[in-house]
This record gives C-alpha cells, sequence and structure tokens, in this order.
C-alpha cells in the first residue's frame, strides 16, 4: 500500500526512512540515521520546485574513527586534510573569503593522438 508523504511533513519522512533502515544493518541505529538522512535531503531541495531533489548535492564522506553516534550532518565545506604546522602555513584565518567553483581553472590537457603513418608502395612495370 502507498501512501503519499509531502516534502513538508518531517514526522512522515523520518519514520518512512526509520522503517527503510529497520532491515537493514544498522537497524540499532535507524533513528539517529534517519533524522540525518531526512535533514540532508530538506537541506537540498529545490525551492522553486519542491517536488525536485538532486541527490547529486549531497555527498557522503567516510571517514575511519568513531563511532555512528559520532554521525553529523555538515552543512558546508568539510576539510579533512590537517594543517601542515612544519611547513609555516597557518592555522587560524580570521574572516575568510572563500569561493567554491564548479570547473577547473588550469586548462585541461588534450585528448589529442598523434600518429603518423609512413606508407609506400612499389609499383614495378609489367
Amino acid at each position: 500500500m502507498a501512501v503519499p508523504v509531502e516534502l513538508s511533513d518531517r514526522d512522515s519522512l523520518v519514520k518512512s526512512a526509520s522503517t527503510s533502515l529497520n532491515s537493514k544493518v544498522a537497524s540499532q541505529y535507524s533513528t539517529l540515521l534517519a533524522l540525518l538522512a531526512v535533514d540532508a535531503v530538506l537541506s537540498v531541495v529545490d525551492n522553486v520546485k519542491v517536488d525536485l531533489v538532486d541527490l547529486r548535492d549531497l555527498k557522503i564522506v567516510k571517514k575511519l574513527g568513531g563511532t555512528v553516534d559520532d554521525t553529523e550532518l555538515v552543512k558546508g565545506l568539510v576539510f579533512y586534510k590537517k594543517v601542515s604546522h612544519f611547513a609555516g602555513g597557518p592555522t587560524r584565518v580570521e574572516n575568510a573569503k572563500i569561493v567554491v567553483i564548479q570547473f577547473q581553472i588550469s586548462p585541461l590537457k588534450t585528448d589529442i593522438e598523434q600518429n603518423i603513418y609512413c606508407g609506400f608502395e612499389l609499383y614495378a612495370n609489367g
């Protein structure tokens, strides 16, 4: 039996996600993971087309260590490289301006294959 669910009804979405997770290996964490999943999807809902959700706007970053209870939803950028104190770089930046771009700054390498074919034929009279 199918029941339509509105994206504005967060409780129904959490209940549906929790029910789906109950049959998985992570069933003991279904409540926590259902809340995270619903909040993640609701954060990328297109306000103009409410029925349109582009899941390519979400990324799951898996890191070793910690427990499932340490899992959190981060709205923004996650830098998971450590600062190199040895290199003398800054460890704290205040009032930083960050630009997020969706194209490559450096020029792309060409994919042109360069092949030279040398061939000749001998013709004999007769």
